[in-house]
């Protein structure tokens, strides 16, 4: 069965919990898929953290031995060294004491054989002295002994040279002397001194290669065995995590399979039908529900396009996915849409579809949950009738009552009784309440159901003012309270002038229902800029903190026995503020508790009508259904000099919009048959459309700004709207900036391409450069460009973070080319109007898209 995260759908008359059997094909995948991510995540992390430490153990664990074995050779290299050092010193001493017992020999005899050894060594001694000489060139501090030794060695080859040719001259005696001089015997002393400092030298030298190579040999045992302690440690606890995360698995994955069973049932008992689509529009799967409504067996709807039970996404080209949001809006957050499904044998029948999104690995998949509505349309005829019936059957005999007993108490039948007169009295009250009750409630159906209808004429709003006192003025006088309207000129709207009257006349009635006997109600009249305002002001007890937030809800009151004994139904407000709206203005109050409250009718001011020379300006396609709404728009732009049509739906308003005749459209995101959001794509999407200015124009505007803040919409105006900002976008559109170039703002950190760029471009734009994040936002803070060019590294952050400060509150952006020697991710291509590559785009090529997109943002 099909496992997928349950989605919940909400609506007044729409609850459905999405259970997640909607696919056999994708069996199980959605839910052990996330839940393996939600259990895996941290395990991942620990095991991904051991991946990565315990090489790093094993690879200092192997420098460190590759550096004990180095060291290991150079103290071997050394004691060679040294070894070969000292039989080289002892061979130059021996070779001076073989010259020397040769010479004294001969001295003493005379006989030439004893000048053998003598003449051997002083054959070698050089050759010996020269070898030495060579170990000692790495040995500075050997340098001086060796120079001291040599010299000594050439002064002993020289003494007992002297002997000998002593010897062989002048005799023994002669000989004799030279010897017994002692010369010899204090150079051969001294070389001995020399030999022996050279060699206990070498030894020192040796014994500290020997305890540096001891002292690291002992800190590689020691950092060896930790080592692989710490490896031993992290080897033992992954293969607990392992086991834990085995055993959390399979524990899982048996409360997976449970849910999935609790779930499979809920959507197989579901009262509702779901049908599940993948991104072809192909059907998937129905639940039971779904088979019992449309008449087939969910085997004959298998692989079938959707198309066979409900029209959700119109032929045309383009995939399904496509056509459908297009039609019908985004799925990200949800739509809920009223349609003709049609049964197996051909009978079409109203339903309520509810459509989400479903991501999975193939693609987004479509779930539908379809309600047939067929009785709620049979209640709603009989709503209608039973209001006919009451507005007929009710109204009449009431009426009749009403009107009775007001002859009775005027005494028409006579002079009552004081006790008859009063119960007459109190009969008259409760006949008339029970007839504004029946009337108001008819009025709030009317308004809920689109069947409120105005009749808007020009009127004078001091005239509607006046005709309200006077018709509460009795009501005033019976609670003692004084109703002051000043004089003042004329005040023009348009409206209807009985619905208008019924505002400011609720207004009036609250107002002296709230103030103290011998209080004063205030009625003012002025005209503002653009707007006619009519202000109530009483000196009742104020509108509680409490109740502020609910004081134009259905059936509202608020708390206290004073209050409820005041009487009112509690629609009066809500009734009078949906006129208002429907007016195209607005009502609202201001109050401080204790201090009385101010309540403000604002209706647009009709301005004199303009000359047909000032009227023939620019065509506007107004996208709204509401009709009074749309008719108010409407008049309100001819005023400005725009001609202007109405298109009551999204089909309409695609089709009028591709004319090419409108220069601007203004939306409502409210739309009968489409999404206002979903209209906004579709135009984007088409050449044609693609750059038409935008103005929308909502009663929700917050959630369509967070959907649609790429789609570059002029303003985003919410119901009730300011009439001047209206007029300041709509003007805008046609604003010229002939006095001025395009200002560009170029983000790069390469100095070269800065000063080459404004080279590429000229002076056909005014070029801002930044080196960084941080002053690019410096210079967006100082100006708006009409043009970013924007490298994506940067030294202090990715260019995209940028995005989020092009736009403002009102959801307009700024055009973004970027130009960078990084590839860009694909996803964030739209939040872009042109990726450039700096290696396969010469700068020409961004001069044409840069005074491309100047000049398309010149025109909108």
């Amino acid at each position: 069965m099909f496992q997928h995260e349950r989605i919940v759908i909400d609506d007044a008359d729409l609850h459905v919990h999405l259970p997640p059997k909607a696919s056999r094909s994708l069996e199980g995948y959605a839910t052990v898929r996330g839940h393996r991510q939600g259990l895996g995540s941290g395990f991942r992390w620990l095991v991904g953290l051991a991946v990565v430490f315990v090489p790093l153990l094993l690879a200092l664990v192997g420098f460190e031995l590759v550096q004990e074995f180095r060291s290991n050779r150079v103290v071997r290299a050394e004691i060679d060294r040294s070894y070969q050092t000292r039989s080289q010193i002892q061979a130059v001493f021996s070779l001076l004491q073989d010259a020397e017992t040769g010479q004294r020999g001969y001295v003493i005899t005379g006989d030439d054989r004893f000048l053998e050894p003598y003449d051997n060594a002083t054959r070698q001694l050089d050759a010996q002295l020269q070898r030495l000489g060579r170990l000692f060139e790495t040995q500075p501090d050997q340098i001086e002994n060796f120079e001291r030794l040599s010299a000594l060695s050439a002064r002993k080859l020289q003494l007992m040279q002297q002997g000998i040719d002593a010897r062989s001259t002048q005799g023994a005696e002669a000989g004799m002397a030279v010897v017994a001089s002692g010369q010899g015997k204090l150079v051969m002393d001294d070389v001995r001194a020399i030999v022996g400092r050279m060699t206990a030298a070498e030894a020192q030298t040796l014994e500290s290669y020997s305890r540096t190579a001891q002292v690291r040999t002992t800190r590689t045992e020691v950092m060896v065995g930790v080592l692989f302690l710490i490896l031993l440690a992290v080897v033992v606890g992954t293969s607990v995590l392992v086991w834990r995360y085995i055993r959390t698995r399979q524990t899982l994955l048996q409360n997976v399979e449970a849910t999935a069973a609790r779930q499979a049932a809920i959507f197989d008992g579901a009262i509702d039908g779901i049908v599940t689509l993948n991104p072809s529009g192909s059907i998937e799967s129905v639940n039971a529900a779904a088979a019992r409504m449309f008449g087939y067996a969910a085997a004959e709807l298998d692989r079938r396009d959707v198309s066979l039970l409900i029209d959700i996404a119109p032929d045309g080209q383009g995939e399904f996915l496509k056509r459908l949001g297009a039609s019908q809006g985004a799925l990200e957050g949800g739509l809920l849409r009223q349609m003709e499904a049609r049964r197996k044998t051909g009978e079409t029948f109203p339903v309520d579809v509810a459509l989400g999104a479903m991501t999975l690995p193939s693609g987004v998949h479509v779930v539908a949950i379809i309600r047939d509505i067929s009785e709620r349309r049979r209640m709603e005829q009989l709503k209608d009738e039973f209001v006919s019936t009451v507005s007929h059957e009710l109204r009449t005999p009431l009426t009749s009552i009403a009107g009775s007993l007001g002859l009775l108490a005027g005494g028409v039948a006579g002079v009552l009784p004081e006790k008859a007169a009063r119960l007459i009295q109190i009969a008259q009250a409760n006949s008339q309440r029970l007839v504004r009750l029946i009337n108001d409630i008819l009025d709030i159906e009317k308004i809920e159901s689109g069947k409120l209808r105005l009749d808007m004429v020009p009127l004078d709003l001091r005239d509607i003012a006046c005709r309200s006192v006077e018709g509460v003025s009795g009501y005033a006088g019976d609670l003692g309270v004084r109703l002051l309207l000043p004089d003042g000129d004329p005040v023009p709207v348009r409206g209807d002038a009985d619905r208008l009257i019924q505002v400011v006349t609720n207004l009036l009635s609250n107002a002296l229902k709230f103030s103290p006997a011998g209080g004063e109600v205030r009625v003012t009249v002025d005209p503002t800029t653009r707007l006619a305002r009519l202000s109530v002001v009483d000196e009742g007890p104020g509108i509680p903190d409490a109740f502020r937030s609910r004081i134009f809800s259905k059936f509202a009151q608020a708390d206290g026995s004073d209050t409820r004994a005041k009487g009112g139904t509690g629609l009066g407000l809500a009734i009078a503020r949906e006129i208002a709206e429907r007016h195209g203005g607005r009502l609202w109050f201001e109050s401080a508790e204790g201090h009385g409250a101010t309540f403000h009718l604002d209706l647009p001011l009709v301005e004199e009508a303009r000359t047909s020379a000032e009227t023939d300006g620019p065509r506007l396609l107004i996208v709204e259904d509401d009709a009074d709404a749309a008719e108010i728009l409407r008049e309100m732009l001819e005023q400005d000099g725009f001609a202007a049509d109405v298109a009551p739906t999204g089909r309409e308003a695609l089709s009028a919009a591709r004319t090419g005749v409108y220069s601007a459209l203004l939306v409502d995101l409210q739309l009968p048959d489409a999404d206002g959001i979903g209209l906004i794509r579709a135009l984007r999407a088409k050449p044609e459309t693609r750059h038409l200015p935008v103005v929308v124009v909502s009663a929700d505007t917050a959630r369509g700004m967070a959907r649609g803040r790429s789609l570059e919409v002029l303003d985003w105006l919410e119901k009730p709207f300011d009439q001047d900002r209206l007029r300041t976008a709509v003007a805008a559109i046609y604003k010229k900036n002939s006095d001025r170039r395009p200002r560009v703002l170029q983000v790069d950190d390469d100095r070269d391409i800065l000063e080459v760029t404004a080279s590429a471009l000229g002076t056909s734009v005014d070029i801002v450069q930044a080196e960084s994040l941080a002053s690019a936002r410096a210079e967006l803070a100082r100006f708006k460009p009409d043009l970013v060019i924007l490298d994506l590294g940067l030294p202090d952050g990715s260019g995209l973070e940028l995005l989020h400060d092009l736009g403002d509150e009102t959801g307009r952006t700024v055009p973004v080319i970027v130009y960078s020697a990084q590839e860009m991710d694909g996803a964030l291509a739209d939040r872009v109007d042109a990726v450039l590559t700096k290696s396969r785009t010469s700068l020409a090529g961004l001069a044409r898209t840069v005074r491309r997109l100047t000049e398309e943002r010149g025109e909108t």
